[in-house]
């Protein structure tokens, strides 16, 4: 199967589009959600501190999470309730709520929404995500944090407005302050987009890249039957109806239909993944942890032309320590309170040889990557966060997903003791 290819982000301007807007196209959420099965319920996710949602991923190993909004069942009546409330509401709350159509109303899917593959081209008529498309339902003023997908996207908003903001998938190597792989948010920005000018001490020391985060390639507004194509890995932050402190946006709820499509970058980041899994093949004591994750880092990013060695560490801490584990606090230490870490132990000629191998079995796969369809500059941005994630794979194999952050730690002062 080959995978699609696509560039940049851009609308879709084919036939169907252009008839859905010329025929005043809308679908609003009473007319979808009265057509749904009335005996079903909806998992719909509510929230009163933060007007945007976070989709979890299902890593079998996780960082603990307790910041997340509170979930709760719904009738397709219940939710069209919710989500018609007036703007002068006492309700403080944001509902979202986000399903697959073949789950949620399987007969929507020939009856209202069998031309859906038009907004695709023929090439990626095989490489359509089996489940289907699925549909968005917000209440004004809420949305999706800034995230990325490792499938290419089409978005159609079907009703209300949908501001969409797509960042390339170089400021997610630093600037966007990514939740690490093995937090239940993954691919998501730990950074407030509503508290973006704010230069506290506190918020630029958790923080300290968002500030210098470049202005988005393409802020754009969707409107029923507009539809965007959004490229794997490329970063976009979504908010439904009125802005707040704006007069963008139509203030009453956001229904929007997405489609994934299978992409060249997926498909070779899982061939690089699971090159990478195990390099040591569990030969590995504590004491040699902070070693061997130096060796794999420092020869990784070698191979990839990430400057000298001290730029090579220097990526680790940037990128890895400061830009995904700074900002979150209280991470359990796998040292007790009074003690040092133990001395590291020396590599021995098997390891240093296994170590070899890997680096050897996965750079021909970022070459891949390299030769993908796009810029040199998105190319290389996506390279970087597949890297990020692997140097990430190597600590959670070695010593849990809670312990990354404190062993990577322990890697660089072994690098720099190196140096002395």
């Amino acid at each position: 199967m080959a995978a699609s290819a696509w560039s940049v982000p851009r609308l879709i301007k084919n036939n169907l589009t252009k008839n859905l807007r010329s025929n005043g196209f809308q679908l609003s959420p009473n007319d979808l959600l009265s057509k749904f099965p009335q005996a079903s319920m909806l998992t719909v996710k509510k929230s009163s501190t933060s007007r945007f949602f976070m989709y979890e991923e299902h890593a079998a190993v996780k960082i603990q999470d307790d910041q997340v909004a509170r979930t709760f069942s719904a009738s397709p009546i219940e939710f069209a309730s919710l989500l018609n409330k007036s703007p002068n509401s006492t309700d403080p709350n944001h509902y979202y709520w986000t399903s697959p159509i073949s789950d949620a109303a399987p007969s929507l899917l020939e009856e209202t929404f069998g031309w859906y593959k038009q907004l695709h081209e023929p090439s990626d008529m095989s490489l359509l995500d089996p489940r289907g498309p699925s549909l968005w339902m917000g209440t004004s003023g809420s949305g999706t944090q800034c995230h990325y997908d490792v499938a290419n996207n089409v978005i159609l908003q079907l009703y209300g407005s949908k501001r969409i903001r797509c960042f390339h998938p170089s400021l997610g190597v630093s600037h966007l302050h990514v939740f690490p792989d093995a937090h239940p948010r993954a691919r998501k920005s730990q950074a407030d987009f509503d508290a973006a000018t704010s230069t506290t001490p506190s918020r630029l020391q958790q923080f300290p890249h968002f500030e210098n985060l470049p202005p988005p390639t393409l802020d754009v507004t969707l409107r029923p039957g507009d539809a965007l194509e959004i490229p794997a890995f490329w970063f976009h932050h979504v908010e439904n109806g009125k802005l707040p402190n704006s007069d963008d946006g139509d203030d009453k709820r956001s229904v929007s239909l997405n489609s994934f499509v299978v992409s060249q970058p997926m498909m070779i980041a899982q061939q690089i993944f699971q090159q990478a899994s195990q390099p040591l093949r569990g030969s590995c004591r504590i004491e040699q942890v902070p070693p061997t994750l130096k060796e794999l880092g420092i020869s990784l990013l070698r191979g990839l032309d990430v400057g000298g060695k001290s730029g090579q560490v220097d990526f680790i801490r940037r990128s890895l320590l400061e830009a995904r584990y700074l900002p979150l606090e209280n991470l359990p230490s796998r040292v007790r309170k009074g003690t040092s870490p133990p001395l590291p132990v020396a590599l021995t000629e098997d390891q240093l040889t296994a170590i070899e191998d890997c680096i050897s079995r996965i750079l021909p796969h970022f070459e891949d990557l390299l030769m993908v369809h796009g810029s040199m500059d998105e190319r290389n941005g996506i390279v970087l966060l597949v890297a990020l994630h692997v140097l990430e794979l190597w600590a959670v194999e070695l010593v849990g997903a809670p312990f990354v952050s404190q062993a990577w730690k322990e890697a660089l002062q072994h690098a720099s003791s190196e140096k002395c």
